[in-house]
């Protein structure tokens, strides 16, 4: 009693992102993409490391 319908949270799909032109990522291309932004940060912050 007193439920209210959220569509989200029985469509995922319910609504797309907004201002994304581009098609969806894979759940591996966002990994794939995620692990190699980490890798720069981390090659970045070891290069700081290195001129203190």
């Amino acid at each position: 009693m007193g439920q209210k319908f959220v569509p989200e949270l029985h469509d995922p799909n319910y609504r797309s992102t907004e201002g994304q032109k581009t098609e969806a990522l894979t759940e591996d291309e966002a990994e794939r993409i995620f692990d190699a932004m980490i890798a720069e940060l981390d090659a970045e912050h070891c290069d700081e490391q290195r001129s203190n």
